[in-house]
């Protein structure tokens, strides 16, 4: 057998490979939109990032998976088909798999939803993961507790140990009393202000300082300045300013003092951190996320977190950074679960394979014989090969309008090929008793053909892309065939 029939034959089963792999790749995608391989192989591998790859804290990281799901950020990009067929089809599914569940005993991989997106970008994952931590609603119940306390033990409370001091020396015991309730009244406003959102925190250092150095100047208007409580009085208020700062300036060090960095609100989530009411928010959101964040999870938060405070130690650029840090996290998690996901695809794409290759008994060893022996299946296949524009449908296009009529018109070139010629391909009657003779001196108790169909499936699998470049291959080398005779070695000749 020369190299002619050779690259003939490798022409032929490449043809049908790809032909194969056509059919194959549009089953492929319609099972897995219909069985949704992508969203449920996409919620699986969230929980097992959330989870750490523990088991132990797999409920745990489903208990949180559902709730990030069940966000309207992350549930508007669940797209489901539109149309009746498909629709109709999906709630068959549905419902077989309610039927499904409800006999093993299992659990809806979406929980109460009956279907997911099958992509989630890093951007959705980080922000809803923050909201559903809340972190933003811990740090400000933190502060308004840091800042009633501050304003109640810190400041009023000195105070009023300095009046009682000061009004038994003096020996009035009404001694800057109304000064003092106007002060607290002042502070209470300060604090009500940047509860309902009014104030911010920057603003409420100098509003506290403004208050305090108003009561100052009361005392001062009261107060002899000869008089040595007077001098007293104005020394611990000096002493009250620099504590409250901390030895900082007075807006830095205040902010500095109320707000904790994203360390503290992680341990205010997993541990008892600050002491609460139980009334309070905090103590509200612990309760909502009371086993829902997994240890592992938890351990990679506090690592972020880290990595985040040696940025940067503002807390507002914190939050953004850890933002990024979250969704960087989340791409690389996403990067190896797509890798398993490959794999799986392909024993799927395997299987799916040898599948069609039984349905239409496409058996390797067959068509290669067929395709040594019989000069007019070859013939078919070449022609047919040559009809379907292999140059435009293998090169890059930008409207896949046109690329997927290309595909059409060789599915439809195929048809016509397998229905004008005897491809060694199908179940007549005349290519199974073909098919048994050649399978007649067999010596294994398997029956050959099998091994054919598995062999058709593994180079199906291989997808219709690559089946594509190798037809474009073996047609490039085909086409420039033999090298022609020298004139000059023709003319020389007696």
């Amino acid at each position: 057998m020369g190299l002619p029939v050779v690259l003939d034959v490798a022409l032929g089963l490449v043809f049908v490979y790809m032909a194969l792999g056509l059919i194959a790749s549009e089953v492929q995608e319609i099972v897995s939109t219909m069985l949704q391989w992508r969203a449920e192989h996409l919620k699986y591998s969230i929980e097992q990032l959330l989870a750490g790859g523990q088991s132990a804290d797999h409920r745990a990281a489903r208990r949180l998976a559902d709730q990030i799901y069940s966000s309207p950020m992350v549930r508007d990009l669940n797209y489901e088909a539109q149309g009746i067929i498909a629709r109709s089809a999906r709630q068959m599914l549905h419902v077989i798999g309610s039927v499904y569940r409800l006999v093993s005993r299992t659990r809806n991989v979406f929980g109460r939803q009956t279907s997911g997106p099958s992509y989630i970008p890093s951007e959705a994952f980080a922000t809803t993961l923050m909201e559903t931590l809340q972190l933003e609603g811990v740090q400000k119940t933190v502060v308004e507790a840091r800042l009633k306390r501050l304003l109640q033990e810190r400041i009023m409370l000195p105070l009023g140990d300095t009046l009682h001091t000061l009004r038994a020396a003096v020996g009035d015991g009404a001694l800057l009393d109304v000064e003092l309730r106007n002060l607290e009244a002042s502070l209470e406003k300060i604090f009500i202000d940047y509860r309902t959102g009014r104030t911010g925190l920057a603003q409420i250092a100098d509003r506290v300082m403004a208050e305090l150095d108003h009561f100052a100047d009361q005392g001062a208007q009261v107060l002899p300045e000869s008089y040595g409580a007077t001098q007293a009085f104005t020394r611990r208020l000096g002493y009250l300013r620099s504590q409250i700062a901390g030895g900082m300036d007075m807006a830095e060090g205040l902010v500095h003092q109320l707000q904790p960095n994203l360390k503290e609100l992680l341990a205010l989530l997993t541990s008892s951190g600050e002491q609460a009411d139980s009334r309070s928010e905090l103590a509200y959101i612990r309760q909502t996320l009371d086993g829902r964040i997994p240890v592992r999870l938890q351990e990679s938060l506090n690592i972020l977190a880290e990595r985040v405070s040696r940025r940067t130690g503002a807390a507002e650029d914190q939050f953004k950074l850890f933002q990024q840090e979250l969704e960087h996290w989340y791409d690389r998690g996403m990067d190896r679960a797509a890798g398993v996901y490959r794999r799986n695809s392909k024993i799927v794409a395997i299987l799916i394979g040898v599948a069609i290759a039984a349905a239409v008994n496409a058996d390797t060893f067959y068509i290669v014989n067929r395709l040594t022996v019989d000069q007019a299946v070859r013939n078919s296949v070449i022609q047919t090969v040559n009809q379907a524009s292999l140059d435009t449908l293998v090169s890059p296009s930008d409207d896949a309008r046109a690329l997927s009529d290309d595909l059409q018109s060789l599915g439809t070139a195929v048809q016509t090929t397998l229905s004008d010629y005897s491809l060694p391909i199908g179940r007549s009657p005349k290519l199974l008793a073909t098919q048994a003779v050649l399978e007649a001196d067999w010596p294994l108790p398997i029956p050959r053909h099998w091994f054919g169909w598995i062999v058709t499936g593994l180079a199906v699998s291989m997808g219709s892309n690559f089946w594509f470049d190798a037809l474009r291959r073996i047609t490039s080398v085909r086409s420039a065939g033999a090298r022609p005779a020298s004139s000059t070695a023709t003319s020389e000749r007696p």
